[in-house]
């Protein structure tokens, strides 16, 4: 077996695993309101009262680390998998070669001509701010990628010497999208959603760091980091998890998904 991969898988499935038991496991250790304030001990920094200090408000900034980190990870999950499956399904009609196909094609092409950043801030913008409209807005410009990529997998695929066989047998159209063609997407989505997932992760914090994500008393990587920022040179501590998590988080899912492409290379 290549070392790389398994460095890849076993350093990526390490990262995952210890991002997952912080985020759903630690609350279970951990009972700490992250909103509970307590003014007598505001910017602390790390102790055993509090392993990760508090921040501006008194707040138990290991308590928000896990609270924020369940909103960036459901987040983003739900966008990536919401965009999979618009995409997926808009992917598979325009493979075929009606007009609704072709017609979709275009405006697929279309779309994806388009900033896809600046149209989610104008989503945004339109809707307001907050979590919820962020996925909105980037399941909105996500999906015509998935979309694209899947048009060009199941397009190659419904070419091959045994799918025209198929045809002549009188296989249905929808017969052999299912046993034919989504089959062979499978690992191929799954490589483009493990990458597209640690994108997402970075681009919601980041736009939670500019003030269009999370709004406070909510708990957030990337709002947590925008709080911290105020107190870089006099408690540098308040960087440390939510950087670490976001790192952390973004490194497992490029890992995976370089483990996946790297197994679609060999098969």
């Amino acid at each position: 077996m290549n070392p790389v991969l398994t460095n890849a898988r076993v350093i990526g499935l390490f990262l995952l695993a210890a991002v997952l038991a912080l985020v759903w496991a630690g609350p279970l250790f951990w009972q700490v309101s992250p909103t509970d304030q307590n003014l007598a001990e505001i910017v602390q920094p790390p102790s055993a009262a509090h392993p990760l200090g508090t921040d501006q408000y008194g707040r138990d900034m290991l308590a928000r680390l896990m609270d924020g980190g369940r909103i960036s990870l459901l987040s983003s999950t739900l966008i990536v998998a919401g965009a999979l499956l618009l995409g997926t399904l808009a992917g598979l009609v325009a493979a075929g070669d009606s007009v609704m196909a072709k017609i979709l094609t275009q405006f697929i092409d279309m779309l994806l001509a388009l900033p896809s950043l600046i149209i989610a801030l104008v989503i945004v913008g339109a809707l307001g701010i907050g979590v919820e409209n962020l996925i909105i807005a980037f399941v909105a410009v996500g999906w015509p990628w998935y979309a694209r990529l899947v048009r060009g997998i199941a397009r190659e695929r419904l070419t091959a010497p045994d799918i025209l066989a198929a045809r002549l047998a009188g296989v249905g159209h929808a017969a052999i999208l299912r046993g034919h063609v989504i089959p062979h997407l499978t690992m191929r989505l799954a490589a483009a959603a493990a990458i597209d997932l640690g994108y997402t992760l970075g681009a919601l914090a980041g736009l939670s760091y500019l003030g269009l994500g999370a709004q406070a008393p909510q708990a957030e990587w990337g709002l947590m980091l925008r709080d911290a920022q105020m107190f870089f040179t006099a408690a540098p501590w308040l960087l440390i998890g939510p950087c670490l998590a976001i790192g952390f988080a973004v490194a497992a899912a490029l890992l995976l998904a370089e483990d996946m492409v790297r197994m679609q290379t060999r098969t």
